[in-house]
């Protein structure tokens, strides 16, 4: 068996992680569990020797994942000037400046994520990552600078929309289908969507739809909607996504 210890420093990026890979271990014959010790998460993975290279390979795709959910959330947090977490509207910038540019992210990460058997995530986040901070903070500074057009209904929603026209697609196309009590979000062959930028692709409200649909960016969005759809959310998806939006009935 080959093994792996991923060390975090708090519970709950931790558990994320080791949900996250907990199946795919396991339908390679592999084992995962996690202890604390010291005030350290500990994820520790065994998998057989022959499936060393695939898994590792799997693995440091589901590190840099976990690093852009929350660590890159938890910068951006601690270096806004104010407070970005009350309402909706907030909500929705937040999310629009976690996906920003988060493939690239992504790919800088894969870049220098080289490790053998043990991973130290915050060390590898202050010495290896300190390229990726700067750009982040880059990111926050222009946050900062337009606080007072983020604090005003007025010009809010044109920051908004500036930052997601300015995103880069993510997906050709998100199929919603309304039911009753949630959204459906599909991609073009109707097949459910899995995007670590989302919780899951069975949504239950207006709001978690908008913030969904920011993390996944497409390039279409198509509505297949029931008569009882709010006339609300259709007049925000067209203010955040305007020619992108098709109202399918």
């Amino acid at each position: 068996m080959w093994e792996y210890c991923i060390i975090f420093q708090d519970n709950i990026s931790s558990e994320y992680f080791k949900n996250q890979i907990f199946n795919t271990i396991k339908k390679n014959n592999g084992i995962v569990t996690s202890l604390e010790n010291q005030n350290e998460f500990r994820v520790l993975i065994a998998v057989p020797i022959i499936e060393r290279f695939k898994i590792h390979n799997y693995i440091r795709e589901k590190i840099a994942e976990t690093i852009l959910l929350f660590y890159k959330k938890e910068y951006i947090l601690s270096k806004l000037d104010f407070d970005i977490t009350k309402t909706i509207d907030m909500q929705i910038f937040l999310k629009a400046l976690i996906v920003f540019d988060s493939d690239i992210d992504k790919e800088i990460i894969l870049e220098r994520l080289k490790f053998d058997s043990n991973l130290i995530i915050n060390s590898f986040i202050n010495f290896r990552l300190s390229f990726l901070k700067r750009k982040w903070n880059e990111l926050v500074s222009l946050a900062n600078d337009n606080e007072m057009y983020l604090l005003s209904k007025d010009t809010f929603l044109e920051l908004i929309k500036f930052l997601i026209s300015n995103l880069e697609y993510r997906y050709c196309t998100v199929n919603i289908f309304s039911k009753k009590d949630c959204y459906f979000l599909c991609n073009k062959e109707g097949e459910g969507i899995e995007d670590f930028l989302i919780d899951k692709n069975i949504v239950y409200d207006d709001s978690n739809l908008l913030i969904s649909l920011v993390a996944l960016n497409p390039e279409r969005i198509i509505f297949h909607c029931n008569n009882n759809i709010k006339d609300k959310l259709i007049k925000t998806l067209y203010d955040l996504f305007s020619h992108r939006v098709q109202i399918s009935k």
